[in-house]
């Protein structure tokens, strides 16, 4: 499934759930309870999952590297980290390998590549901080353990949040535009991490899906010119989404990877 079907099924999902108050044959108290429901089933997220993963076996990676498995969401596999565990979305494991589907601090390892996968489709602006120390801090909490390790990070925002009010009353409206510019320029800051030795908080490869909900085909944006043309930022905005779009997220990783533990070390 690419990209662009999976933004409308979210948006189907997401906005069902909140017109019906149901979610999985259930009936909530309201909208916004059965939004609650969809986002803790994992079912919109498990869709960025599978692109992810899909993406990378476009690239070449073995799908029996791949974890959880190519249309599963099980085993996750979590990895020790400086200061805590945590179980990472998806995870590449090299043949030579020794890790094994459990907690530990093995130095192998330093030779996965994970990705984690994220969104807020309410409620960004004001756990912006929130989110972004979180996302800050676990790139910091793997790379002070093995710095070598290659991580991903994608994080789906919308242009205009969902109206958590209007839920309350079954009803889809969106608020005025999120923070744009902003956002951009707070995940261009931890992006593109290419010397091992330094930089532990930064993401080898983020990408920043930014979508707009509003149409019944939802508008994914891939170009700073695409965000100016519909006011979504300033005219003489300086930032850019260069290394922060989908396109070649798995082939970017890759190269840093290969870079790092050789041409075959996935293959």
């Amino acid at each position: 499934m690419n990209i662009q079907k999976i933004l409308v099924q979210i948006k189907n999902d997401f906005e069902n759930a909140i017109k019906t108050a149901r979610f999985n044959g259930n009936t909530y108290l309201n909208g916004n309870k059965a939004k609650e429901a969809l986002i803790r089933s994992q079912k919109i997220i498990n869709l960025i999952h599978e692109f992810v993963k899909n993406d990378f076996v476009i690239c070449g990676v073995p799908p029996q590297m791949i974890f959880p498995p190519v249309g599963s969401s099980n085993p996750e596999i979590k990895v020790k980290g400086f200061l805590k565990s945590k179980n990472q979305d998806v995870t590449i494991i090299p043949n030579e390998s020794q890790i094994v589907l459990s907690d530990t601090d093995s130095p192998d390892n330093e030779t996965i590549l994970s990705v984690n996968i994220r969104s807020q489709l309410s409620s960004l602006s004001k756990n912006i901080d929130t989110l972004y120390e979180r996302t800050f801090a676990e790139a910091l909490n793997l790379h002070l353990s093995y710095p070598r390790q290659c991580l991903g990070e994608v994080y789906l925002i919308p242009t205009h949040e969902y109206d958590d009010k209007a839920m309350l009353q079954n009803k889809v409206a969106f608020k005025s535009v999120s923070k744009i510019e902003s956002y951009i320029k707070m995940f261009q800051a931890i992006n593109n991490r290419r010397d091992a030795e330094k930089d532990g908080y930064k993401y080898e490869r983020v990408c920043l899906l930014i979508v707009d909900f509003r149409p019944e085909n939802p508008k994914l944006y891939n170009t700073i010119d695409e965000l100016k043309k519909d006011g979504l930022v300033p005219q003489d905005s300086t930032v850019t989404l260069e290394s922060l779009t989908s396109k070649d997220i798995a082939k970017d990783l890759l190269a840093v990877y290969k870079s790092r533990f050789g041409k075959k070390s996935i293959s």
